[in-house]
């Protein structure tokens, strides 16, 4: 008989490993974005595998202080109070090179979203400036947030059943990623969303 593997994460909040203070003025500059992030310490994530990323977001959603950084932002535009509800089980965090840079420049430079004058894929050197600003402190996994999409659930049929805060407002253009830096045990996660 094999000895069962023990899985234990650790996640703590952080302060920035780098600036991406002008790509976030970027963000929210165009199409009344709203963005904001967070660094963690982490450890015990396999960076192969999505459902442990995903576990980790279940943890930054149920513990208060990890998610902190949604609820100092939060705006009481829609809602009267911040509230964070479990994700729905059908999420997925899934990988997303390329698409999470192109997902990042897009929207810094007002390409993305429902306000956007003019929808378009960022080009390959704008993908480039937010791999390298991302990449300037070592390799990193990008991943984001999916919605489930189980055709018999009605949940999934809903469309956003991924929103799991009060701060994403509800409305239809929302990204939640994450990045990854398996060497230096850190984890980014950032979420993204136009407003009335």
């Amino acid at each position: 008989m094999h000895p069962r593997k023990v899985w234990i994460m650790n996640l703590a909040a952080c302060d920035s490993s780098f600036s991406i203070d002008d790509l976030a003025a970027r963000i929210r500059k165009s199409s009344n974005f709203r963005f904001n992030w967070q660094f963690y310490q982490c450890t015990g994530i396999d960076p192969e595998s999505p459902t442990e990323l995903r576990q980790a977001l279940d943890a930054i959603i149920t513990m208060p202080e990890l998610h902190e950084f949604l609820r100092g932002s939060f705006d009481p535009m829609y809602a009267d109070a911040f509230a964070v509800e479990p994700l729905h089980e059908h999420c997925q965090v899934v990988p997303a090179a390329g698409e999470f840079e192109n997902i990042l420049a897009a929207a810094a430079g007002d390409h993305l979203g429902a306000y956007s004058q003019k929808m378009r894929d960022a080009t390959t050197g704008e993908k480039q400036r937010i791999n390298k600003l991302f990449g300037g402190i070592g390799e990193y996994r990008a991943y984001r947030l999916t919605p489930g999409n189980i055709p018999d659930c009605a949940m999934c049929r809903d469309g956003d059943n991924h929103l799991f805060s009060t701060w994403f407002f509800g409305v239809a253009w929302d990204w939640c990623l994450i990045a990854l830096w398996p060497q230096r045990n850190l984890l980014w996660m950032g979420c993204l969303t136009d407003t009335d």
